[in-house]
């Protein structure tokens, strides 16, 4: 993906392109300080490429953004339903995990799991709203939909010091 520009809602330019990070290569989507997209490459959403050249201006924000995060603003667009499980998966403590019935019973939907579950996978913007800190109920770690799914939530939950819940390699 080369650079593009586009129109977001309320007529604001954004900028779009592919950079790498700690994690593999990812997409970009912002405007100034403000972040509607940050998504590894390798999943159902970005499919990997070869031959990819980091968009300069988006590598430079990007690296800003891992050094400075809370200098930016985090706008994932979606639903009300959506957004208010991406705020709960904000709340999650740095090293801590969550169950995904946890973050149903945390927004006052104990009932609503699977769409929690639908939620999380849809989240925009990885790591820094951290949907790889929720797995099951059952202590296994539950897929990731961003990048090579649960291999890059293992990555991520031992990055933080994380100790692995119970794993069944045939889930994935």
């Amino acid at each position: 993906m080369n650079t593009t520009l586009y129109t977001h809602q309320n007529s604001t330019l954004v900028h779009s392109g592919h950079c790498t990070t700690p994690w593999g290569w990812a997409v970009l989507e912002y405007q100034s300080n403000k972040v509607f997209r940050l998504e590894f490459l390798g999943g159902k959403r970005y499919p990997a490429h070869p031959n990819l050249i980091a968009d300069p201006q988006c590598q430079k924000t990007v690296d800003h953004l891992f050094k400075n995060p809370t200098e930016f603003v985090f706008n994932p667009q979606g639903t009300s339903f959506q957004q208010s499980v991406w705020r709960a998966l904000q709340a999650i403590p740095y090293g801590s995990l969550r169950t995904y019935q946890e973050i149903a019973q945390s927004i006052g939907k104990p009932q609503s799991v699977r769409a929690v579950a639908n939620a999380i996978g849809a989240n925009p913007i990885c790591i820094f709203i951290p949907c790889h800190r929720v797995v099951r109920s059952d202590g296994k770690i539950g897929g990731y939909s961003s990048g090579n799914g649960a291999s890059l939530k293992r990555e991520l939950l031992l990055a933080e010091g994380i100790n692995l819940p119970s794993e069944d390699p045939s889930y994935e």
